[in-house]
């Protein structure tokens, strides 16, 4: 039998799972209804993931509104009043009000090349962005400085080629370049304003900048896919100090990352 809390727990395990899914409740009844105010369901990938609102056509018209509500991939909320006998083609003839509301569960992605000092500081704030980050670097784990903590809440991947990684991110994640190569800051932000992410950030002075735009248009790239790079990163630009750096790159994130 469920227990009246037992839709939070779905609702929990959805999260953790990161599965969008929607919560439909009867929020009024006027007539004669399949269920009570207060009765509720979840639905997630097209389809019922607990409870029920009374099963036959309304449930089913609920279900595909709520698919359909998901499928814009935003949380959103809404009341809906449907006429049993006229939109349900249910014998009760009463009206219910169903309010729905969607749980994308979606969190962008921060890809950080390099995995040094201001690289951890600013993945240490992951929770904070409510975003998924992950430090990427060509060394060994046991070679980066200052050695990672145990306990991150970020993800690393070390891998000999890391500008190869490029290729397969998403165009809305949020590249950062800090590697502790120039050379290979370089190539990877050569490869990266091929694409269209939603953020490119390299970390350096305007001297750095300066030289690698020469060297980029050396190569043959345009003004404009230059341009998609921001360099240097950060609200503020007046510390050096690694934490300061991060939290001010993290605040220049936190514009992007915000919903309009």
């Amino acid at each position: 039998m469920e227990r009246p809390q037992d839709w939070i727990e779905h609702l929990s395990q959805l999260r953790a799972e990161r599965r969008a899914c929607a919560l439909v409740v009867v929020t009024g009844v006027k007539g004669s209804g399949p269920r009570e105010p207060g009765a509720r369901m979840i639905v997630s990938g097209g389809q019922l993931a607990f409870g029920t609102i009374g099963g036959g056509n309304l449930e089913k018209l609920a279900i595909e509104h709520a698919s359909a509500m998901i499928a814009r991939g935003k949380a959103a909320s809404e009341s809906v009043a449907y006429p049993l006998s006229e939109a349900a083609g249910q014998c009760c003839g009463g009206e219910v009000t169903l309010f729905f509301e969607t749980f994308p569960w979606t969190r962008r992605r921060i890809a950080t090349f390099g995995a040094g000092h201001v690289a951890q500081a600013i993945g240490g704030l992951a929770h904070y962005l409510s975003a998924d980050l992950v430090l990427i670097d060509s060394r060994e784990e046991s070679e980066v400085q200052p050695p990672l903590p145990r306990a991150r809440p970020y993800q690393t991947l070390f891998v000999d080629a890391p500008e190869e990684e490029i290729a397969t991110l998403p165009d809305d994640t949020l590249v950062l370049v800090m590697t502790h190569n120039h050379a290979l800051d370089l190539e990877i932000i050569a490869r990266a304003i091929q694409r269209d992410f939603a953020y490119l950030g390299l970390i350096g002075s305007e001297r750095k900048w300066a030289r690698f735009q020469k060297r980029l248009e050396s190569r043959g790239f345009t003004r404009a896919q230059i341009e998609k790079v921001r360099c240097p990163i950060g609200v503020s630009k007046n510390s050096k100090e690694p934490t300061a750096i991060a939290i001010s790159v993290a605040a220049e994130l936190l514009e992007v990352l915000s919903p309009v």
